[in-house]
């Protein structure tokens, strides 16, 4: 079960990493967003409906969840106007192994053996090694923004392991927290982009979000299961080698160069999975 367990996780990061390349291509990141949030009510609406309620002891999570989500939303735009892409991404999504170690080895009680918090590790410094390139400046604003982007990915991560648990249904809770949080988030990106409007300025942003976002619910979606079987940690830090694959996308698709440097950086990472797979 658990190989299977992994390489669900393996195909997660790269679904996640797809969306993030609509996200880094739109015009608009907001509005795209904003649609991103259709398919998310859409098919949450419908998931709460014919799943089973979450069990009593999960409803906490399921709010802590919601709000850590919307904050993840907040520093996430608010750092991508002030900073470069290709910066904050790996920043925010290279800081949150390490926080999810820590937070589960906290609040769930589960310790990594060595070579496997290694790997941890590992996989963070690659990640984050991917946001410093030659001749690139960080401005002022954008990396405490992208810091507090990866602080919200850990907790809630660590959270949806939790509650995922206990809820007696991992589908049923991510469900109604998806739910819960893409209504605000749809109704903010239609108030600041004009209402109505804005689905027939950008018609095919509205395409590419509601693509983006069915991609994006069945990533998460496949990591809630996995939290259910393997360590919130290491579905965690797997997960991040969503890096790679956009590093990958990027290369073969937007034609960004594969730097040596980059290579490293993926190699150590890879070593990382290794390690924690070990």
């Amino acid at each position: 079960m658990e190989p299977f367990v992994v390489l669900l996780v393996l195909f997660s990061a790269l679904l996640h990493a797809t969306w993030n390349a609509f996200l880094h291509l739109s015009g608009d990141r907001i509005w795209l967003l904003g649609m991103m949030a259709i398919p998310y009510v859409v098919i949450s609406a419908v998931g709460v409906i014919v799943l089973p309620m979450p069990a009593p002891a999960a409803w906490p999570y399921i709010c802590a969840s919601v709000v850590l989500e919307c904050g993840y939303l907040l520093a996430l735009i608010r750092a991508y106007q002030s900073g470069d892409f290709g910066q904050i991404y790996p920043i925010a999504r290279g800081l949150s192994p390490m926080l999810v170690f820590v937070g589960a080895l906290v609040f769930a009680h589960e310790a990594l053996k060595p070579l496997a918090a290694i790997g941890v590790a590992l996989v963070s410094l690659g990640i984050v090694s991917l946001a410093f390139r030659r001749g690139m400046r960080f401005s002022g604003e954008s990396v405490p923004f992208a810091l507090l982007t990866g602080l919200f990915i850990s907790t809630y991560s660590v959270v949806d392991g939790i509650g995922a648990r206990v809820a007696g249904n991992g589908l049923s809770y991510i469900m109604w927290v998806y739910l819960l949080w893409n209504i605000p988030q749809f109704l903010l990106a239609w108030h600041w982009r004009g209402g109505a409007k804005g689905l027939f300025i950008g018609r095919t942003v509205v395409l590419k979000g509601m693509t983006a976002g069915v991609l994006a619910l069945a990533a998460y979606c496949l990591i809630i299961e996995a939290y259910r079987y393997l360590p919130i940690a290491m579905v965690s830090a797997l997960r991040e080698l969503s890096s790679i694959f956009a590093v990958l996308i990027g290369w073969l698709f937007m034609h960004e160069k594969l730097t040596a440097r980059r290579i490293v950086a993926c190699a150590l990472v890879t070593l990382g999975a290794v390690l924690i797979r070990i």
